[in-house]
């Protein structure tokens, strides 16, 4: 009897450990598009409003000054934005850019005083790894210890997963989430400079 009833539970044990794994396998099949983004999911609110602080607490010794210029190529991590920014360019179009001494250009799009690139585009010449979210239109830009996850429809971003307003939300263009350059470089551990003279987007690594 004492036979029957340690095979009866081996054999349970054996059941149970293979549910466990094949539960594991489905969960490891998901299409992966919630992977990077339960930064989101867990927030109700994804964006930030100038008008309602209550989406994000800034440090007690921070004073905001609502008065502060801000600037298209700097990101200065604060919910507002100046829509009035002069842009080097006023319609969308492609820019040089130098990075490191190497000359490419890239397809910027002007918006609201802010200047929007791809991210695909933008991870490529700074040499950053980029994945796309298609269904979520989420981007995860990584560069060493850098991250950065942003969704086109919002103005948060996750910068290293500390959720960060950025000045306007960022758009969905051509299959990519386009976000301004500010933020992205910045994000990357990069400084945004224009050469007028050149007409060229200069990347400083910082």
């Amino acid at each position: 009897m004492n036979q029957k009833w340690k095979k009866l539970t081996m054999l349970l044990s054996i059941i149970l450990t293979l549910f466990t794994l094949g539960t594991g396998v489905m969960a490891d099949d998901d299409d992966g598009d919630d992977e990077k983004h339960e930064y989101f999911q867990n927030d109700n609110d994804y964006d930030y409003d100038d008008d309602d602080d209550d989406d994000w607490e800034a440090p007690q010794n921070q004073i905001i000054n609502q008065q502060q210029t801000e600037y298209w190529n700097i990101w200065s991590r604060e919910a507002r934005n100046n829509p009035d920014n002069p842009l080097p360019i006023i319609e969308p179009a492609e820019l040089s850019i130098t990075v490191n001494n190497k000359e490419t250009s890239i397809y910027f799009i002007p918006q609201d005083g802010q200047l929007l690139v791809s991210a695909e585009a933008i991870a490529d010449v700074l040499g950053a790894e980029v994945k796309f979210y298609y269904q979520s239109k989420i981007s995860v830009l990584t560069k060493d210890n850098h991250e950065l996850i942003i969704r086109a429809g919002s103005n948060a971003a996750f910068e290293n997963k500390i959720k960060t307003p950025m000045p306007i939300k960022a758009a969905s263009y051509e299959q990519s989430v386009y976000l301004p350059v500010s933020v992205a470089a910045n994000a990357l551990g990069y400084r945004v400079t224009w050469d007028e003279n050149k007409k060229t987007l200069m990347f400083q690594y910082i």
